[in-house]
């Protein structure tokens, strides 16, 4: 087909790039930031029970899911929509709130969704650097322009682990103009152990233009089923409702992910295994003289002042699997993702016979 037959915008596009899983069996994948333990074993009850409904659509409104949310957060049903994955809200608010040219500030060097939300619907993505591998909110701030729509942020970040800590978010959300939408990606917010993280729920009881995104792919475990929700003012929520595909969450991702909200025990041992996995990856990191950010995600930034393609490469070689940070645009560094113990140890001692350490 002729190129004159496609948009514009669709002809920038840039293909999406995944972290890459093993083709054989014995190889550790340590870079998609998946639960190393797999799904919740409540959810997996639920998902079992369901499928014996499968000749019935889902329900359209994820009306049960929203529920057990609204009770879990405390906070209006109405003030949550449930997605195919956090992804697909992200696409739904860029559809229903910007228009044709309006500009769409991202940090440099993180999830390649947002640019790619803003570019599929026509809006201009505009890009701030990085601080010492941290969003810079001032800097931020200072980019915004009569032309501004929406912002997005991601805390904990993806991929460096870094936060936005309360009061930073509180200074920075005074400077935005009402009629900008915040879009505050949580995808890792189970994880963060931060004393100061910041009570995202409360801008919406406050009213504020704030999105928040959360999912149930990585601490629940439920990658593979696509669930995801977005919190914001119940007259946002209305709005986006209007863009989103019919039956979007299907039957079985809408009870897993109600019944892991639920799987306490589940909560608790993939807490305890982050928390003490990341410590000794501090401990092992520090050993071999890397640069490293302390996270408060499930996975650790690591600059290996080297090629990240080369050692990615190598350490397939070692059969672990790791994030080389590339298509982010860092090309001397990679993510790797907190595993168990044994996953742990691997991994370490594979990287030091790759870097020669």
């Amino acid at each position: 087909m002729s190129e004159e037959f496609v948009r514009p915008a669709i002809k920038k596009l840039k293909d999406y790039v995944p972290g890459k899983s093993p083709k054989e069996p014995g190889v550790i994948k340590l870079s998609s930031n998946e639960n190393p333990f797999g799904p919740s074993p409540l959810a997996l009850k639920a998902i079992e029970k369901e499928s014996k409904n499968l000749q019935m659509y889902p329900d359209q409104k994820s009306i049960f899911l929203r529920e057990a949310l609204a009770k879990k957060l405390n906070i209006e049903e109405e003030c949550i929509i449930c997605g195919n994955g956090s992804d697909e809200i992200m696409l739904m608010a860029a559809a229903t709130f910007l228009k044709p040219g309006e500009e769409v500030i991202v940090p440099e060097n993180t999830f390649s969704v947002y640019e790619f939300s803003a570019q599929l619907l026509d809006g201009i993505p505009v890009f701030v650097e990085l601080n010492n591998f941290e969003q810079d909110l001032a800097a931020i701030a200072n980019t915004i322009s009569p032309k501004t729509k929406m912002i997005f942020l991601c805390s904990p970040h993806n991929p460096t682990g870094s936060y936005l800590s309360q009061s930073a978010l509180d200074t920075f959300l005074k400077k935005v103009p009402e009629n900008i939408i915040v879009v505050l990606d949580e995808a890792y917010l189970e994880f963060a152990e931060a004393k100061d993280m910041p009570d995202s729920l409360r801008y919406v009881r406050e009213g504020k233009n704030v999105l928040i995104l959360r999912t149930f792919s990585k601490f629940y475990g439920l990658a593979g089923m696509r669930a995801g929700y977005g919190i914001a003012r119940k007259e946002l929520i209305q709005f986006m409702n209007r863009t989103k595909l019919p039956f979007n969450v299907n039957r079985l991702a809408q009870a897993g992910a109600k019944a892991a909200l639920d799987d306490k025990k589940f909560a608790d041992k993939t807490i305890k295994n982050n928390s003490e996995g990341k410590k000794y990856l501090y401990k092992e990191l520090d050993k071999l003289g890397l640069e490293y950010k302390k996270t408060e995600a499930n996975f650790i930034f690591i600059n290996v002042k080297r090629s990240a393609d080369v050692v990615f490469m190598n350490m397939m070689k070692e059969r672990v699997i790791i994030r080389p940070l590339t298509s982010f645009g860092l090309d001397e560094a990679i993510r790797v993702s907190i595993g168990t113990k044994e996953q742990n140890q691997k991994f370490t001692s594979s990287l030091a016979r790759v870097l020669g350490l």
